[in-house]
């Protein structure tokens, strides 16, 4: 490995805290900061997404804002972007931080994914795109098993994707996905709540954002850009709930409901996928973390 490949990664659940960690350790050792978020990526996607630029205060971010959301934005896309802007940072004798909760994000980064290129069938799109997200997890059930068993199944995009790539390659992604060892030394710190904490955190945040931060009128933009209800609502979450609101399928408080149940069930997903990487350091204290950063940048 080069001598300059030191890369840091925040990662945690949603409401965690961890872009003020990260920004803070962009100041301190000089960093930028790359997002490891799906949903970040989209123009327009800024309060549902939890993008809060404000926090950044002057350190230069990446990979957000750098997608139209009426189009699909891969995995392949993020980690063939992400190596690149690491290589950059590097380069420029800095240190990249990276930040997120997209757990498949960071392992295709870290683990070196090899993955099968985007295709673009748009017979298969279409079929597949008006069957519902329970028929699509039978059908991948059936055809890659592997892929079935630990995909996120409340993802309608990557179920539907794991489907593309077999029809269009007539082999599962389960067999087309390797690795390769990158290079870069990462460290990985994740920053987590007690459950009965976070759950607290979920609930104001989510009635701020509603209440104060104008996430409803954000949903009513992106339509009014051209954004169809049915990709609305596969960018789950936030987007799901509020275009089922504003369709008229739920009154508000069912709406609010449902949306804080939703989320609170994505973080136990979330740190479910991250506690299988035993190399994640789990620490909240930001001293603590400080010197775990010193220490592995000497």
């Amino acid at each position: 490995m080069e001598e300059n490949n030191k890369v840091i990664i925040i990662l945690g659940t949603t409401a965690a805290g961890k872009t003020k960690i990260a920004v803070r350790l962009a100041k301190r050792f000089n960093g930028e900061i790359i997002s490891a978020d799906s949903r970040q990526v989209y123009r327009g996607m800024d309060v549902g997404s939890g993008k809060d630029l404000k926090e950044y205060a002057g350190v230069r971010y990446h990979l957000i804002d750098c997608a139209s959301p009426k189009r699909d934005f891969s995995v392949a896309r993020w980690q063939m972007m992400a190596n690149q802007e690491i290589k950059n940072i590097l380069k420029r004798g800095k240190v990249p931080v990276i930040c997120g909760g997209t757990g498949l994000y960071i392992s295709a980064i870290t683990e070196g994914y090899l993955l099968p290129p985007a295709g673009n069938n748009k017979i298969i799109r279409s079929r597949l795109s008006k069957k519902t997200l329970d028929e699509l997890l039978r059908e991948l059930k059936r055809v890659d098993f592997k892929t079935y068993a630990h995909i996120d199944r409340h993802n309608r995009r990557r179920v539907q994707r794991a489907l593309e790539i077999y029809y269009q390659t007539g082999k599962p992604k389960s067999a087309l996905v390797g690795k390769s060892k990158p290079n870069f030394d990462f460290l990985k710190i994740g920053v987590a709540f007690p459950q009965e904490v976070l759950v607290k955190r979920i609930s104001k945040r989510l009635r701020t954002r509603l209440e104060k931060e104008a996430m409803i009128q954000e949903v009513k933009k992106l339509r009014q850009s051209g954004v169809s209800w049915k990709r609305l609502e596969a960018f789950g979450l936030e987007y799901r709930f509020i275009a089922r609101y504003l369709q008229g399928k739920t009154t508000y408080q069912e709406m609010y409901e449902s949306l804080e149940k939703a989320i609170k069930d994505f973080s136990k997903r979330q740190m479910t996928w991250f506690k299988r990487d035993k190399s994640v350091i789990w620490e909240n204290d930001y001293s603590k973390i400080v010197i775990l950063v010193n220490n592995f940048l000497k």
